[in-house]
C-alpha cells in the first residue's frame, strides 16, 4: 500500500500538467484523456433556422410566346392594311356609288409568301385540274370568312372619301352656246363632299415564283349612308 502511494507521488511530480494515477498492478491510468466508457461530451444541436422558407424562383419555362416567323408574318399583314387603309382615303380613290379597285405590289420569297398565304383562301392555280405545273399562284378571297380569316385582328375599319360626280354638263345663262343669249355649257368638277365607311368585298392574290412579285387586287366599296349601293347610276 506504502510502495503505490509513492509511485503514485513520483509520477505526479514528473508530470505536473498530466493527471494520472497508478494502480496496484503498476498500470498507469490518464485521467486526461477520454475513456471509452467515460461519458461523452454532450453533442452541438444543430441550429434550426426560423427564418421563413423562400419562395421558389418563377419558372422560366411559362407558355411560349409566338415564334419569329409568326410575328414577321403579322408584320407583314399589318404593312398590306396600312396602305390599304392609306390608299382608301387617297384623292385618288374616289367613292361615287360604285366599287374601286386598289392594287398593292409586294415582293416576297416563297417561303413568306407560304407564312402569308397558304391554306387560306380559295386556291385557284396551280390545282390538280388547272395548271398544276404553273408557277404562278392565284388565290381568291371572296367572302367575309375569307377575309377575316387571313387579316385576324389586323382587319380593322377603314374610311374614304365620297365625291361627287364630275364631267356632268351644267348650264350658264348669258352668253349662250354661240353668243346667242340662251347661256353657256360647262362641265362640273368632282367635289369631296365628306368621309364614308368602306368595307373590303374580296381580294385577289397573283404570286410568281419566277420574279416574287406578289399582286393583292382588293375591290372595296362604301357602305352606309346614302352611298351603300353598287351602281353609278
Amino acid at each position: 500500500m506504502v510502495q503505490s502511494t509513492l509511485l503514485a507521488a513520483l509520477d505526479k511530480g514528473k508530470n505536473k500538467n498530466k493527471r494520472a494515477l497508478t494502480l496496484e498492478n503498476g498500470d498507469h491510468l490518464d485521467l486526461t484523456s477520454c475513456h471509452p466508457t467515460g461519458r461523452q461530451p454532450p453533442t452541438k444541436r444543430a441550429r434550426i433556422s426560423t427564418a421563413a422558407p423562400a419562395a421558389p424562383e418563377a419558372s422560366t419555362s411559362a407558355v411560349p410566346g409566338p415564334s419569329a416567323a409568326s410575328t414577321k408574318a403579322e408584320e407583314k399583314k399589318r404593312k398590306i392594311f396600312d396602305r390599304l387603309k392609306k390608299e382608301c382615303k387617297s384623292d385618288a380613290v374616289k367613292f361615287q356609288g360604285s366599287p374601286k379597285t386598289i392594287k398593292i405590289e409586294e415582293v416576297y420569297t416563297e417561303a413568306e409568301f407560304d407564312l402569308l398565304f397558304k391554306g387560306k383562301g380559295l386556291l385557284i392555280q396551280p390545282t390538280p385540274e388547272n395548271k398544276p405545273k404553273s408557277v404562278v399562284t392565284i388565290i381568291h378571297f371572296n367572302s367575309l370568312a375569307h377575309i377575316q380569316s387571313f387579316f385576324g385582328d389586323e382587319l380593322k375599319p377603314l374610311k374614304g372619301n365620297h365625291w361627287t360626280r364630275g364631267g356632268l354638263p351644267s348650264r350658264s345663262f348669258g352668253g349662250g352656246f354661240f353668243g346667242g343669249g340662251f347661256g353657256s355649257s360647262t362641265f362640273s368638277k368632282s367635289v369631296k363632299t365628306g368621309a364614308v365607311d368602306v368595307s373590303i368585298r374580296s381580294f385577289e392574290v397573283n404570286y410568281s415564283k419566277n420574279n416574287m412579285k406578289c399582286s393583292l387586287k382588293f375591290d372595296v366599296s362604301q357602305t352606309g349612308g346614302d352611298y351603300d349601293y353598287d351602281s353609278d347610276y
